[in-house]
């Protein structure tokens, strides 16, 4: 073969090398950085998370002698009006220059009390664990607290539970279970989930409750959110503020990743493939949001400026990370 035909043998190879690139390759590569989903209809769980603030009608008792301890009742035992909670039989004990349980006591005031012979005036469910707070958060004050009076408050309920007490120290608390509640605050975005008398589930760190909305009330900045509840739960006793994770309704829309939602001039929106193969910025209404995923209202919404906005359409192809908007 001539060198003349080498080089087109060679030039005819090259070229088909190209357009195998062209064809094959090339739409992989880019498809990498381009990679899109098609918006489906489907529902999605809204919830909220926050810390929420146990609030309970309880009372503190404290050892009216200093004497040696026995606890017949087990911890969590609901027990009536009347009942021997524990045994205290006198007993002189070595002084001490101060109580073990100072900042308990300090924090109860005149809230706590006394009992020589272990009864308790009301029913309730029985506990060893104390925080000092019980008088602090009560189905009285609650309206009342402000963010500012609890965001900063590191609370952990102490077993009190032993074998001896001083005169005047802790000793167990009874909380009524029949109507408690949850206190929390959210931002002002928020607040438009709830309303008075509406029902809801709380995922707590020992299980999930239901609750019912007994107030909303502005607190600067945030919202507080009163929640009242009879049901049972675990750490009812020992618990004062937990993480949750409020479950406010399910919603239906067309579900996105949150991967593929931008902003654009503060608003949030996603890239839409048009059939020119484009994308084109489209403002969406986010109606829920959880860790992964996002119901948007379809076809149009309101503003917040009260103006309809055209918007996603079920089936509509959009573009995943589309990285940040200005």
């Amino acid at each position: 073969m001539g060198k003349k035909n080498r080089k087109f043998v060679y030039l005819f190879i090259l070229v088909l090398i190209v357009l195998y690139i062209a064809i094959y390759v090339v739409p992989k590569v880019t498809g990498i950085f381009e990679t899109t989903e098609t918006l489906e209809a489907g529902s999605l769980q809204g919830t909220e998370e926050t810390i929420c603030y146990f609030v309970r009608e309880e009372t503190v008792y404290e050892a009216g002698v200093s004497g040696e301890l026995a606890y017949p009742i087990k911890e969590g035992t609901h027990i009536r009006k009347g009942t021997k909670a524990i045994k205290l039989a006198e007993k002189t004990l070595p002084k001490q220059e101060e109580s073990k349980y100072k900042e308990i006591i300090d924090r109860l005031g005149e809230s706590a009390v006394q009992t020589a012979d272990g009864k308790v005036g009301s029913s309730g469910i029985f506990s060893s664990y104390v925080d000092g707070y019980e008088a602090f958060f009560t189905p009285e004050s609650m309206e009342t607290l402000k963010y500012e009076d609890v965001r900063d408050l590191k609370i952990q309920a102490e077993d009190v539970k032993r074998d001896e007490s001083l005169a005047r120290e802790p000793i167990f608390k009874i909380s009524d279970n029949d109507n408690w509640y949850l206190m929390c605050w959210v931002e002002a975005a928020s607040v438009a989930k709830y309303e008075i008398g509406n029902e809801m589930t709380i995922q707590l760190p020992e299980g999930a409750v239901g609750v019912t909305i007994k107030n909303i009330i502005e607190d600067g900045d945030h919202w507080k959110i009163l929640f009242r509840c009879n049901r049972y739960y675990k750490g009812f006793s020992k618990s004062r503020i937990e993480e949750a994770r409020i479950i406010t309704r399910d919603y239906s829309g067309l579900i996105a990743e949150n991967g593929s939602i931008t902003t654009r001039d503060g608003k949030p929106g996603v890239m839409v493939r048009q059939t020119s193969g484009e994308y084109v910025f489209t403002r969406v209404k986010i109606l829920a949001r959880d860790g992964d995923y996002s119901a948007l209202q379809d076809v149009s919404f309101i503003d917040e400026d009260g103006n309809s906005v055209d918007t996603v359409k079920v089936y509509d192809e959009i573009l995943k990370h589309p990285g940040e908007g200005t």
